[in-house]
């Protein structure tokens, strides 16, 4: 397989993740049915993807297999891990990434580790100083993308503002919204509300050249107050992780012993639905937005369909080349 003859190659780390290649690998092979103009390459203990793909009685035309003697586990320190492991699938995949050979990388894998390579290997676009975890929050009346998700602890007013250009960017190429709105987290709408960085990040925001539209509580998220809202990552992982827990609370209900089985059936179709709307599998994982490449970072729990997901956002970031119009927003 070469990317002259199958399109651009995404790389897939399919040791990454709590369940490795027995959901890795049929998530990967599953996106190629949602285009014909790109390969993918499966980066990980050769005889295992070997094993996984012959289960599947795969098309391996448009599948390569990248064999890595080394392993990052979630307990190793994220950058001695990528210095110290170079022959692991995240470490492996990313430099392949930075001399041509994919067009993307797609990990299941550490958070830390995935954040390290972007910085390490491919390096930030020359007008980022801090990259953004980016993730796509499910709202009544859609979406919305929040950054930061936790790449960064802590941040100035004029990372914040990064953020909002970088996220308005991505709102409008991939998700066709030609005119994103753009929010600020904070604990009130008043501009006075805040820590001196919100404060100061609004005054930066209100004076760019999106549609800003102030300060957004956390009550008002999931309503959809705006397409895009930003924050420091410490505060957007909290946020992150809270809204990823209704989705365990939804899935619990159905069991709640004070409900009896009339409840129960009525209530189902219900919570179905609600649970598809607010499943993380939906969307695949969370973007690295700022570094020199496409780089996708999946759930820890990720099922084959988020993995799926998570190949085909790679694919169409490739597409729409999202890191070379970051690139020319931010230096125009």
């Amino acid at each position: 397989m070469n990317e002259r003859s199958q399109g651009p190659v995404i790389a897939v780390d399919a040791m990454g993740g709590d369940h490795g290649p027995e959901t890795i690998v049929p998530g990967a092979v599953q996106a190629l049915a949602s285009a014909a103009d790109f390969g993918i390459a499966l980066y990980g203990d050769e005889a295992a993807i070997a094993a996984q793909l012959k289960a599947l009685d795969a098309d391996q035309s448009r599948v390569g297999v990248v064999h890595c003697s080394e392993n990052i586990d979630m307990s190793d320190s994220p950058a001695a891990a990528i210095r110290g492991k170079p022959d692991s699938p995240i470490a492996r995949a990313m430099r392949d990434q930075k001399e041509g050979r994919v067009r993307a990388v797609v990990s299941a894998g550490s958070t830390g580790a995935m954040v390290a390579a972007g910085l390490l290997v491919l390096g930030r676009l020359p007008s980022v100083d801090r990259p953004a975890i980016a993730t796509l929050v499910p709202t009544l009346p859609g979406e919305l993308l929040l950054l930061d998700a936790g790449a960064n602890v802590q941040c100035s007013a004029e990372h914040l503002l990064s953020f909002a250009r970088m996220g308005e960017l991505y709102v409008r190429e991939m998700l066709d919204i030609a005119a994103p709105t753009v929010g600020l987290l904070n604990i009130g709408e008043e501009e006075s509300k805040g820590t001196e960085l919100v404060i100061e990040a609004h005054r930066l925001l209100r004076e760019a050249k999106f549609d800003f539209r102030g300060n957004i509580e956390s009550n008002k998220l999931m309503l959809g107050a705006t397409d895009v809202v930003v924050t420091d990552g410490y505060t957007g992982n909290i946020v992150l992780k809270l809204i990823e827990g209704l989705s365990h609370v939804l899935a619990a209900m159905e069991s709640l012993p004070q409900l009896d089985d009339d409840q129960r059936q009525s209530l189902r179709p219900v919570l179905s639905v609600l649970l598809q709307k607010f499943s993380y599998e939906v969307y695949g994982g969370a973007l690295l937005l700022g570094v020199d490449g496409v780089v996708i970072i999946s759930h820890g729990r990720s099922s084959s369909l988020a993995i799926q997901n998570a190949v085909q956002i790679a694919h169409r970031q490739v597409h729409l080349d999202i890191p070379g119009k970051l690139q020319a927003e931010l230096s125009a």
